[in-house]
């Protein structure tokens, strides 16, 4: 409702501290959000949008602060890691020998997952972006062992090491070890079975066995996505350039650090190079905050006013979340 939009703002805005700004913060904001958005009325949707949009702000914000001082792995983590992505294991055995499939097994079951869940299939760079939900079904089946979170900075091989053994009598006493302890239910083994077996490379057993699927996006892939269809595409562009600065910046800042540790702050860095230095650097502000601020307040204060920041065809929107609606209203509420 109105209300829990309307409090949702205010307390977001009490609560920022640009010094203390990160991620958590942001991502814990957005549940918030998609709390409200859910029991709100698509009515509602230039306010939950322009809601969203303040979030995003945030995150434009705090990625050019981390690259305007190199915090490479929050960087990355901002714009490109997913804040969780789980770990398809694959049951290889059985695809082979039930289903005749003779290679690439992970690419045989991704297209079985997109011919049952149709529209709800979506990939990233040959990542599955699928709702962990939608393959209960393929547990169930045994095409599926089991799902394991990804470790969000480790490596893959390290996290998945316990899978292959260079020992094959190791590996079969462990796998068989493992079933006898699970005895009195025969649906966890197969679900929850390690899935261990003989390989000499992690890497190999990963490619052939496993696939990987995007549970939660990078804040800023996710918010983008939310919005998109939702805010004026000029308004949409404008934040890809700001984040095309970012780039830029950690990019000019890294390099700039091969020479001085401390880049831009060293005392060695000449005077004379800080008007290169200022242009280089992002130096965002919340300015691009308070005018989502001041379009929420004009919608709030006068109901028919039609903001420019939102697309036109927001407007053009039936007013109940039934199946007449729209897809932007249906997948940001």
């Amino acid at each position: 409702m109105i209300a829990d939009v309307i409090q949702f703002n205010e307390f977001l805005d009490s609560t920022i501290d640009p010094k203390n700004l990160d991620e958590d913060f942001i991502t814990s904001r957005q549940v918030e959000l998609e709390d409200i958005s859910k029991h709100s009325d698509a009515a509602y949707l230039p306010l939950v949008a322009l809601s969203y949009a303040k979030l995003l702000e945030l995150t434009v914000l705090l990625t050019g602060k981390c690259a305007d001082n190199c915090q490479i792995v929050e960087f990355g983590d901002l714009v490109v890691n997913p804040r969780h992505m789980d770990v398809c294991i694959l049951n290889t055995r059985l695809v082979q020998e039930d289903y005749g499939v003779t290679d690439c097994v992970p690419l045989w079951f991704k297209r079985q997952v997109r011919a049952r869940i149709g529209s709800h299939y979506a990939e990233d760079l040959g990542r599955m972006v699928v709702d962990p939900a939608l393959l209960v079904q393929f547990l169930d089946e045994g095409l599926l062992l089991r799902t394991e979170k990804k470790e969000r900075h480790g490596r893959l091989s390290d996290q998945f090491r316990y899978c292959v053994s260079d020992d094959p009598q190791s590996a079969f006493s462990a796998y068989v070890e493992e079933g006898k302890q699970n005895t009195h239910n025969p649906g966890k083994v197969l679900g929850c079975g390690r899935a261990r077996t003989v390989c000499h490379h992690v890497a190999s057993w990963l490619a052939d066995s496993t696939v990987l699927n995007i549970v939660k996006g990078a804040l800023k892939t996710d918010l983008v996505a939310i919005l998109r269809g939702v805010m004026s595409t000029d308004y949409l562009n404008e934040i890809d350039k700001k984040f095309e600065k970012a780039f830029s910046s950690m990019n000019y800042v890294s390099m700039a650090r091969k020479n001085f540790v401390n880049f831009p702050y060293d005392d060695d860095v000449n005077i004379s190079e800080w008007a290169e230095i200022n242009n280089a650097l992002c130096h965002f502000n919340l300015d691009g905050y308070a005018v989502i601020q001041s379009e929420l307040d004009k919608i709030l204060s006068s109901p028919y006013y039609r903001s420019h920041l939102l697309d036109v065809s927001l407007y053009n929107a039936p007013l109940s979340q039934g199946s007449s609606s729209p897809q932007v209203v249906r997948s940001i509420m």
